[in-house]
Parts: structure tokens; sequence; C-alpha cells
């Protein structure tokens, strides 16, 4: 009888517009079976409807295969729910219709791809307060919402949270690391519920001939997924991992609980990019940067200008965050915050916090805010996804002239021989690298709304 009465009604109330705005929509599913979907109890609301196909397209109007109303809200939220068993992969097509202030709003939706299942539906704690978050291309939020979760419970990666990087940065990226990024199960794995993301060394006859990472490849350049070793333009001496969140937003609270990796001339990749990949402004918001080599001293000082920061020692007990906008130092370090620890952050799990609003960045670790960055007269009004990763060398990372220890760092920035010199010196830096410290462990991530 609804459904009959929607559809002859629509043709009157489609072309009808005011101020008020249909909420975005909300769908869980369970991994014992069912679903819900709802959308925030925004005042004037008197009627929620959803019409949705599985794995199907839906005509605009059509009842579809799954459908519901809902005439009074719970806790703040219009909510419906279908004992339809979904799993990983599946598409949920839908539109839904609204009655609100005595008129009818009709929206299609945009297709709900199921990413993840739950053991139960999440806590809706009262009305919906509109967060300044949006996500995947403007859609609108609730504070305090989850917007991305991964506990890293699963076997292997999930590939409708995460895009597996597979391409050759080292010759195409400004920084020019000395890794490949690839989707390999000895770069990144999963272990006692935790993601392992690692560097690889690579004996000598890998860093001549040629790499091709046509199958798979991520990269938009061929020189990304293709490269021929040529004189003493070595292929990457390293294989490493990085993964890319497949949500992307803007403004937001980030919290990772990891292990930093621990090695000479490793560095983490625990930081936001911009969604749309931008190679004039490589642009990054560092969340947690330590480098790997315990000690590690400046012969300049002026080498970085971390504002508050005066020592020599820029080894794994600096801890580094906030947006990097240039990528050559000491211009590079003039927004970033930091913290010096007694220890090296790679000795341990800490929780890295990151809360991102339009005016300000504020960073946190284990719960202690330690840096804050004024965003007024910065261009950071982007949507961007959340990178994991590590990386070795490269042109930007390691000033010239330190020392890890006693050992002089291996090549020069400016040196168009630097990857061979670095690879010259294998035999010494490979002996600080350890299969399990090296690795950057990833206990949990947590995005939510603010």
């Amino acid at each position: 009888m609804f459904v009959n009465r929607i559809l002859c009604v629509l043709s009157f109330i489609y072309a009808v517009k005011g101020d008020y705005a249909v909420p975005s929509l909300t769908l869980e599913a369970l991994k014992k079976g069912g679903f819900r979907v709802y959308i925030p109890d925004v005042p004037g609301t008197a009627l929620f409807a959803f019409h949705a196909n599985i794995n199907d397209n839906i005509r605009a109007q059509h009842p579809g295969s799954v459908n519901g109303e809902a005439r009074t809200p719970t806790n703040g939220f219009w909510i419906l729910e279908f004992n339809d068993k979904l799993k990983q992969g599946d598409v949920v097509n839908y539109w839904l219709f609204v009655n609100a202030n005595h008129l009818g709003y009709r929206k299609d939706g945009e297709p709900i791809k199921i990413t993840r299942l739950l053991d139960a539906y999440t806590e809706l704690k009262g009305r919906c307060e509109p967060g300044s978050t949006v996500i995947n291309g403007g859609k609108a939020t609730c504070v305090d919402n989850v917007i991305f979760q991964d506990k890293f419970d699963g076997s292997t990666i999930n590939t409708m949270l995460w895009k597996v990087e597979h391409r050759i940065p080292t010759y195409s990226e400004p920084n020019s690391p000395f890794n490949s990024y690839e989707n390999r199960e000895d770069t990144k794995f999963i272990k006692d519920n935790k993601l392992h993301l690692k560097p690889n060394a690579v004996p000598e006859s890998d860093v001549r001939g040629t790499l091709n990472l046509r199958e798979g490849c991520t990269g938009t350049k061929e020189i990304e997924c293709f490269y021929e070793q040529r004189s003493s333009f070595l292929l990457p001496p390293v294989k490493a991992s990085k993964v890319v969140s497949t949500t992307s937003f803007k403004y937001g609270k980030v919290e990772i609980r990891a292990k930093l990796p621990r090695g000479d001339w490793i560095f983490p990749i625990v930081q936001l990019e911009f969604a749309q990949r931008d190679i004039a402004n490589p642009s990054k918001i560092w969340i947690a940067y330590s480098r790997g080599n315990t000690k590690l001293i400046m012969s300049d000082p002026n080498d970085i200008d971390v504002r508050g920061f005066s020592g020599t020692d820029i080894g794994g007990r600096l801890l580094l965050a906030g947006p990097t906008l240039e990528e050559r130092e000491p211009q590079r370090s003039k927004r970033l915050v930091h913290k010096y620890a007694d220890q090296p952050f790679s000795d341990d799990y800490h929780t890295y916090g990151l809360v991102w609003t339009k005016d300000q960045m504020r960073f946190y670790v284990d719960s202690e805010e330690y840096g804050s960055v004024d965003l007024s007269t910065e261009n950071l009004d982007r949507e961007c996804v959340l990178s994991l990763g590590v990386g070795v060398g490269g042109l930007f990372d390691f000033p010239e002239g330190t020392y890890s220890g006693s050992n002089y760092k291996p090549w020069s920035n400016e040196d168009r021989n630097a990857i061979k010199r670095f690879f010259e010196k294998k035999p010494i830096w490979v002996q600080t690298w350890d299969d399990e410290k090296s690795c950057l462990i990833v206990d949990h991530v947590q995005i939510t709304a603010v």
C-alpha cells in the first residue's frame, strides 16, 4: 500500500525544492546476517523509506527487492532493519524517500559496497549533530561517527578498506626513495591480528636487469610500472610496502596504535595524502614520523628547522608530525611539531593521534598533546586518504653529513649515483635491520568524524 502511494505522488514531489537536504545514509551489515540502514533525525522529518536491490541496479521509483519505511525516529535516528544476509563485496543500489516539513524528497544514493561485517550494530547515541567531517566526495557525517576502522582481525589485508600500492617511486617521485612498493606476501602480511609492513633488502642480482610491475601496477606513469637498470641507475635495492585507505575524508580524529620501524635509513609512512594524487603538489600530513636510525647526528643543526627543536640527534627518539608542504629541507620542517623521548619510539607500541579541523591540527602520542599547527594560512582544505608503509633512503629524508652511530651516511642527496652508493654499503646498514623490528606494525586504525 505504501509503495503504491509513494509511486503515485513521486511525479509531483520529485520537482519540489526547499531548504531541506536529505541526510546521508549509513548501512551496517552483521556477520551473522541482517543489516540496517539509518539517517539522522533532522528537525522536520516525519517519514523515512528505503528501496534497494542487492548486486543489481535499481530503476528510479522502482520499489526494489528490499524496502521498508519508518514513521518514528529512535534515539535520534530513523532506522530500518532487514534480515537479508550480506557478504563482503556485495553492492547495495538504493534510493530513499523522506517526508519533511510536509514535503516529499527522493534521493538516489551512491551504490554502497560492503567492505566489512560487524559483530554487533554500532550504539547510536542521541540525535545526530552534523559534523564538519565529509567523506568520499563530500558526504555528510555526524559528530563522533566512526567513518573508518580496521582492527586487522582477518587473515589477509581487507582490500575493501585498503589499496595495496604496487609501483616504483624511485625515479618518479621528488624524494626518490630507494625502494619499490610491491604487493607481495613477504612485504605485507597480518600476524597476531596486526598489520606488518616490511622492507626487504634485495641481493646483487635484483638491482640489475629489469623490474616489471605492469600487472596490477597502481602507478600512473610507465616509469612507475616498468624500469630497466642503466649504468649506476640501479633497480630499487629494497622491496617495501604501502597501503592507502579506500575512504577519503576532510577533517576528523585519527587514532593509530603502532610500533614504528627500526633500522638505519628506514622511515615510517604514517600520513595523510591528498585523495587526488598531485605530482606537482606532494604535500603530506605526517601523523607519526621517526627515523629508523637509533641515533642519527647532524653535522649542521640548521639542516632542519623544526619549531622549538635545537638538538642534533634526529634519530629514533625524535617524533615529528604536521604538514610538509615542501619537499626540501629546511623548509619542509617549518610547520612540524615534535616530541623528544628518552627511548626510541620504535621500542614499543604507541597510540598516535591527530585531530584535524578547519582551523587547526592537534597531535597526540599516548593521549598527550605535544603540538598544534594553525591552518588559517594553509591550503589544506581537501579530502585526504590515510597511508601506511615503510620507505628507505631517498633524497630528502636524511640530511647531508649525518652519522648513524659511527657510520657516515653513505650517499649524497645531490649525487646522481646516490642509489649505487647506498647499495654499496649494504653490508653495514643491513646489520641494523631486524626481521620483525624493521616492520611498521599496526595494531588498529580508527577515524572519527568531528
